[in-house]
């Protein structure tokens, strides 16, 4: 199951605005300008192929050169702890993404590969405890490896999280998967007072993505990676927000809600079975392929083109297996897994 870092992380830069900003500030000066980000737009699945959509930490994607005569791919990489294959994760990405849209476009792609990095401070290349240092040293300068542009939360105050220059979302995102996981319950609450021009800036944003979706989704990370109940971040928002009757529900919580608006109490498993046992007319594999469209995009954002088609062209009981998984699926593709 997808962790909580990496739920929160993937929900705010699925949006390509929000992404693109946070390229940009990484880029060294001289390739910005090079770019058309009107152009950014996440590598759909056709492009990107089955192997590498089995990763879920995976965001990709591509945008045009301004003088036409290329394009350039972005591979985004998410870690929230210490990890010593993240080099040949990057590379095994780096390699497939390229071969596959090569193939597909007849173009050379320019790769770029950003590693957003929090929690402890990025250690980079992780020796084998197994070898000598001194071998372990020799064996290692021939590895292949994807240098990256790597953005370590965990050299920055607070401070300079939140007075940066990229959009509140993202900064707001980035000081919670920093400085609010793990701490004490009166610690979280006293951020999230100092944070409260974030959370109202965030509420009034027309998006993508919609600000009350987004204050669900903090809210949700932060009774997951806390002591918190769901009580305790409600009246947190109710203190700072403007209509927390609207958004101080979690993400959980407005998908039970969804479940009792339809008459299933007992959740929204039971729901479809009790539904199922009862016989619905005509048209109720329409009215669940509806629902289950609902849920999936309050769960993961986005949607890939092509997946509305799939799921409304489905029998009840595709849909059904679908349902029952988005509760507990940490991605797109474990829902839809065979």
């Amino acid at each position: 199951m997808q962790a909580p870092h990496d739920t929160l992380f993937r929900y705010v830069m699925s949006h390509p605005q929000l992404a693109g900003a946070w390229v940009k500030s990484r880029l060294p000066a001289a390739l910005p300008a090079a770019i058309d980000w009107d152009t950014l737009a996440p590598a759909n699945g056709h492009t990107i192929g089955a192997r590498l959509r089995t990763h879920a930490a995976d965001l990709v994607f591509t945008a045009q050169l301004r003088d036409r005569r290329g394009f350039v791919v972005f591979i985004i990489e998410h870690k929230s702890a210490p990890d010593a294959e993240v080099h040949y994760q990057v590379l095994r990405d780096s390699v497939h993404v390229r071969h596959a849209l090569r193939r597909q476009l007849g173009k050379r792609p320019r790769l770029l590969a950003l590693l957003c990095s929090h929690g402890e401070p990025f250690a980079g290349a992780v020796g084998d405890p197994d070898l000598p240092a001194e071998l372990d040293t020799a064996f290692r300068q021939f590895e292949p490896r994807v240098p990256m542009l790597v953005d370590d939360l965990a050299t920055r105050t607070e401070d300079e999280l939140l007075t940066s220059e990229l959009p509140t979302l993202v900064r707001l995102t980035f000081a919670c998967l920093q400085f609010a996981r793990g701490r004490d319950p009166t610690e979280v609450l006293a951020a999230l007072d100092r944070w409260a021009p974030l959370l109202r800036e965030v509420e009034a944003q027309p998006g993508p993505p919609d600000g009350g979706e987004a204050l669900d989704a903090i809210g949700w990370y932060l009774v997951e990676t806390s002591d918190l109940s769901e009580e305790q971040i409600r009246m947190a928002y109710g203190k700072h927000l403007d209509q927390p009757e609207n958004q101080r529900m979690t993400t959980g919580q407005r998908i039970r809600m969804e479940s009792r608006n339809l008459g299933r109490e007992e959740g929204l498993r039971q729901g479809l079975q009790q539904g199922l046992e009862k016989g619905l007319e005509k048209g109720r594999a329409e009215g669940h392929a509806n629902l289950l469209l609902r849920l999936l995009q309050r769960r993961f954002g986005g949607l890939p083109a092509g997946l509305q088609e799939r799921v409304r062209a489905a029998d009840l009981a595709d849909i059904e297996r679908w349902t029952d998984r988005v509760l507990d699926a940490g991605s797109l593709a474990a829902v839809f897994a065979d």
